[in-house]
């Protein structure tokens, strides 16, 4: 039977998908795009163009975000309500913990980042006229906005819905993504399998219903991602569907549809969108997660690369916009070793900013939730690791 412990490869794809993000973020304010390039007429080698194609994969990262979400913590989620052991106040203490422990201190870092920019560039760049550039950071109009609505917005997991993303830190688009896909899906499998009171099923089909309302149409539809995750979690766990993930068939045709998956989300000619694509991942994502480990170095790569991920997607972009607002803006480079070099050592200052960051607060995330949630009633068999 499977065993909710580490998973290295998903540990690893998790880790990857946050410096793909990273990766495309930099690319875009450093090297010319490849649209650009090709009116030119440059002659691009094999490897520029493996580069470019690399560092484009930044949005499905996102949704690959999304599908292993569903399966970590949906899948975990559906299991607990199933066995009649879930509790919502240690699942919305974990989340919130696992959520605001890294968002508070990317929002205020943010602000303090912008400010510093803002202040040596007289504002230049983050009034938003350089994004017909980069098609990344500060739009016009309004350019960063640092209003106590976008701070607060962002910190309740409101922003693209009723606020903007605070500052420079567009980034933090998906963060509403995730939390309401949290509530909305196990709410649902609550309220349809949990024993519970008719008046506790009745005030939570209320709370549902509302959040249908209120809650824009296509993020509830980006959630079926998160779902067919959560679901792909659980069919991975009954005795017929482990043996069958076994398959050595199988696991080769996983790794074929998945990147076959990617190639087909930047062809215009096929056309597949985010959620084909997120489909298609959340789908093989058990196949991953049966597949052998190779242990050691691997395993220690895949674990770090995964423990530092969720600070680096949050905390990555403020600090490469003050750089390239205050420093680089509006150069950008051609494909060549020189501009290899900046890349590389902007690539390697802001993973380096991400783990200085991750070691002051997320780090933490296991002792700050064990703390408080001491003081609620323990439910049988907490999951002690945090997804």
């Amino acid at each position: 039977m499977f065993k909710p412990s580490r998973l290295d490869h998903l540990d690893l794809l998790r880790g990857l998908a946050a410096f793909l993000v990273l990766a495309g973020h930099l690319r875009a304010y450093t090297f010319q795009s490849f649209l650009d390039l090709d009116k030119a007429g440059a002659q691009l080698s094999a490897l520029v163009k493996a580069f470019y194609f690399a560092t484009g994969l930044g949005h499905q990262a996102v949704m690959i975000f999304f599908a292993l979400s569903g399966f970590l913590v949906g899948g975990k989620a559906l299991d607990d309500v199933l066995a009649y052991r879930f509790s919502w106040s240690h699942y919305l203490l974990r989340r919130l913990t696992r959520l605001w422990i890294v968002i508070v201190p990317a929002l205020l870092l943010t602000l303090v980042l912008d400010r510093i920019g803002s202040e040596l560039t007289s504002g230049v760049g983050y009034d938003g006229r350089y994004y017909d550039l980069y098609l990344e950071g500060p739009r016009a109009p309004p350019g960063v906005d640092h209003s106590m609505r976008a701070f607060f917005g962002n910190l309740v997991f409101l922003q693209t819905i009723y606020a903007p993303t605070f500052g420079s830190n567009g980034p933090m688009w998906s963060l509403a993504n995730e939390f309401w896909y949290y509530i909305v899906f196990p709410l649902v499998g609550w309220i349809v399998l949990a024993r519970v009171s008719w008046v506790g099923r009745s005030a939570a089909l209320s709370i549902l219903l509302a959040l249908i309302v209120l809650l824009p149409v296509w993020l509830l539809e980006g959630g079926v991602i998160w779902l067919v995750g959560a679901a792909s979690a659980w069919c991975s766990r009954q005795q017929p569907f482990g043996r069958l993930l076994k398959n050595i068939a199988l696991r080769i045709g996983a790794v074929l549809v998945f990147v076959a998956a990617l190639i087909a989300s930047k062809t215009p000619a096929i056309g597949i969108g985010d959620l084909e694509l997120g489909l298609a991942i959340a789908l093989i994502l058990p196949i991953f997660a049966h597949m052998p480990s190779p242990g050691g170095t691997y395993s220690s790569a895949a674990r770090g690369l995964s423990e530092i991920s969720y600070t680096l997607y949050l905390t990555h972009f403020p600090f490469l916009t003050t750089i390239v607002m205050v420093g680089i803006a509006p150069m950008r480079w051609p494909p060549s070793l020189e501009a290899a070099g900046i890349y590389a050592a902007l690539l390697s200052a802001a993973t380096a900013w991400a783990a200085i960051v991750w070691w002051c607060f997320e780090r933490n995330t296991d002792s700050v939730y064990f703390t408080l949630s001491n003081k609620l009633p323990s439910p049988e068999n907490v999951s002690v690791r945090a997804q």
